[in-house]
């Protein structure tokens, strides 16, 4: 299932606009150097030399306004440094201790982004106002502005250590990935039509011309909207073959184009397809699955053996999965606005996604009964919201639980526990059956 696929190209495109450390910052920037243009203009007019002499605020010296601009231009750029400093730093910890593909969200982060931007607008109003002066020019408004940019970047920096704190904080980290993922898919399943068992039925028996892919990498979004628009140009029927997230090979089919038109330009429906050679969150709900999988997996491994870390990963991650479970599916089965189907998206199947998220957790805490225990209590959680067309996929997990354990437990109070909590989950999915 993936998530939001009928957004737009140009939405994507202003996503990856404003991830990373070059855009905001670089804008927030230049806001500082168009700041002091504007500061040295209002002092050149005397707009406010009437405010400045009702408070007794006299003329500062030129000697004057350059300490205190040089001081303060000096001083964001020693800041600066730092931030960069703590941030690589802040990249090595997670990497190190989370996941390495959890970067892809710090880069993101809006408060690193707006504090790099605004310790550089600083810098830059200073570096342009102490440029400017001379020993004739009334700058007082600039300087008092330069002070106050100053005292923002001070208050600014505090906020930033503080997000910068909690980011490290394993829990806080994967309670916020969490949250963005259930949002995501809440947003997806609100939105979409629920899927029909006769969708594959709809598909118009038209010629078929294979579209395969240009480059090998993962398909990092799909453009429906575009898709859609070639389809009723065809008068024909476009079908995805891939999700977005799978990693395809140059040359393999990536979609078909079913019309009656003998040759159809396929070129711009290749551009629908963005590869890349990396995965990306967007429009990947196991992206989301399988780095808190990884999370879970690593905490689990013997030469870090965190089972809280586990169990809390465990925890959030059956709530994300409790929201598709309690839900109907989305359609892959799109339709124009006169009801004629035009597309259908390759989506992952429920089944699939549970597997993924439930499969490595299995494997991984057989030796770990703590963990064990709370992975069929999530699960026992799961069934009591669970759609009654769903619960055999969780009878399923139960069943490759139990058969596990039953090789693996030797200990005989475990073996007790475990099937104790085995008992409870199939009880609960009976009485959410007879409901």
């Amino acid at each position: 299932m993936g998530l939001a696929y009928r957004e737009d190209a140009r939405e994507q495109a202003l996503i990856r606009l404003f991830k990373g450390f070059l855009f905001i910052p670089v804008c927030i920037a230049l806001l500082g150097a168009v700041l002091a243009l504007f500061a040295l203009l209002v002092d050149d007019l005397g707009l406010l030399k009437g405010a400045f002499s009702a408070i007794k605020f006299e003329v500062i010296g030129a000697d004057g306004a350059r300490s205190v601009l040089s001081t303060i231009a000096g001083a964001m750029m020693s800041v600066i440094s730092l931030v960069y400093s703590l941030t690589l730093v802040v990249f090595t910890l997670a990497a190190g201790n989370i996941s390495p593909r959890l970067l892809e969200t710090f880069a993101s982060n809006r408060t690193t982004q707006i504090t790099i931007g605004l310790l550089g607008a600083t810098f830059l109003y200073a570096l342009l106002v102490l440029f400017m002066i001379d020993g004739t020019r009334d700058v007082r408004f600039s300087v008092t502005i330069s002070i106050a940019l100053a005292a923002i970047s001070f208050f600014w920096l505090v906020y930033f250590v503080n997000d910068v704190a909690s980011r490290i904080r394993i829990d806080t980290e994967i309670g916020r990935i969490q949250a963005s993922l259930r949002t995501s898919i809440d947003t997806l399943l609100s939105s979409e039509p629920r899927e029909q068992p006769n969708d594959r039925e709809l598909i118009p028996s038209l010629p078929v011309h294979p579209v395969p892919a240009t480059e090998s990498g993962y398909v990092t979004f799909i453009d429906s909207a575009k898709l859609m628009t070639l389809a009723r140009d065809l008068d024909g029927f476009v079908e995805v073959l891939v999700p977005a997230g799978a990693f395809v090979i140059e040359g393999m089919p990536i979609a078909e184009v079913r019309t009656k038109v003998e040759e159809p330009d396929v070129k711009g429906l290749r551009l629908a397809f963005r590869i890349g050679k990396a995965r990306a969150p967007e429009g990947d709900i196991q992206f989301s699955v399988h780095l808190m999988v990884e999370i879970a997996l690593r905490a689990l491994s013997p030469g870090i053996n965190d089972a809280y870390t586990a169990i809390s990963a465990v925890d959030h991650l059956s709530a994300s999965l409790a929201r598709i479970l309690q839900r109907g599916a989305p359609s892959s089965l799109l339709q124009d606005d006169d009801d004629t189907p035009r597309l259908w998206m390759k989506l992952l199947p429920v089944r699939d996604i549970l597997n993924a998220a439930v499969r490595p957790l299995r494997q991984s805490s057989m030796s770990n009964i703590l963990v064990l225990d709370h992975l069929i209590t999530a699960l026992e959680k799961m069934a009591r919201v669970c759609r009654p067309e769903h619960l055999p996929l969780l009878e399923s997990q139960l069943l490759d639980i139990a058969s596990d354990a039953n090789l693996v437990i030797r200990s005989r109070p475990d073996r007790k526990q475990i099937a104790d909590c085995l008992r409870s989950v199939r009880h609960t999915i009976r009485s959410n059956k007879n409901a």
